[in-house]
């Protein structure tokens, strides 16, 4: 009987440790920028089956936070590692490289705890100066070095919610993002998707109970004004991690699920 339950507790450690090895995984980062000397701060999600040594390249997505939020934000607010594990699983999204950064750069001390929102407000300025968008590509240029990403413009995106959906747009007039995803965005009146080169598509999700609901239209009709394809989709709620959530999920399936030939494998006779 001991022989026995020897073995079953070897046999179920065994499991254990091919279920940890094989899982998604979530690092967190930090280093200093060679360029502004800022100590830029990241957290990575890599999927289950992800190998640094392989020669397979994943889709990069980077995902911004709000205002008073951090790169923590949505994994502990968001719940995002569970829901990608399940529809990267269940094969409604591909295998992806996930990148939360943390974009303020008005206070760096304590960053891992998030800011009031009376706090960040006082230090809105920085925001609308743009401050973290000038130092980004240095978070994409270290994560291209340091992940298997893969480089063509067409299999990255980027996107936020609320002030981070302002940065988001923003970066994205840098021609290095195909698809730009913005939930419930926070855009001056005067931010235009006006640069030469531009996304192939924006996804702009507001809610009918958003105070802001007026800024997302208004930046979608200046995008179809000028000729760039953008979907603008509307829900119920508010601005509030249940839309955000919702929104994040019919973006990543709308423009990174399985090829028809992957979804629909030939049957062999």
């Amino acid at each position: 009987m001991k022989r026995h339950t020897f073995f079953y507790l070897l046999l179920t450690l065994l499991m254990s440790y091919a279920v940890d090895v094989s899982a998604s995984r979530i690092d967190t980062i930090a280093f200093r920028g060679d360029s502004s000397h800022v100590l830029q701060r990241m957290c990575v999600y890599t999927p289950d089956g992800y190998h640094a040594d392989s020669s397979t390249t994943y889709p990069l997505v980077y995902l911004l936070h709000g205002i008073h939020g951090n790169h923590f934000s949505w994994l502990r607010d968001g719940h995002i590692r569970p829901t990608l594990d399940s529809i990267i699983g269940n094969g409604l999204v591909r295998p992806m490289v996930v990148v939360f950064p943390y974009c303020q750069r008005f206070d760096t001390s304590n960053v891992d705890e998030p800011r009031s929102l009376v706090h960040c407000l006082f230090h809105y300025g920085s925001i609308l100066r743009g401050d973290f968008e000038e130092t980004f590509f240095e978070i994409d240029d270290y994560v291209q070095n340091h992940y298997n990403v893969d480089t063509a413009r067409t299999q990255r995106a980027v996107a936020g919610l609320s002030c981070g959906a302002r940065q988001a747009a923003e970066i994205a007039k840098s021609g290095r993002y195909d698809i730009v995803g913005l939930f419930c965005p926070v855009i001056h009146r005067r931010q235009r998707p006006d640069s030469e080169i531009e996304p192939a598509h924006y996804w702009i999700g507001v809610t009918e109970g958003d105070v802001f609901l007026y800024k997302g239209r208004r930046f979608s009709l200046a995008c179809e004004k000028r000729g760039i394809p953008v979907t603008l989709y509307q829900d119920k709620g508010s601005h509030n991690w249940k839309a955000w959530q919702r929104m994040l999920d019919i973006f990543l399936e709308t423009f990174f699920a399985p090829a028809d030939n992957e979804q629909q494998p030939v049957q062999q006779q």
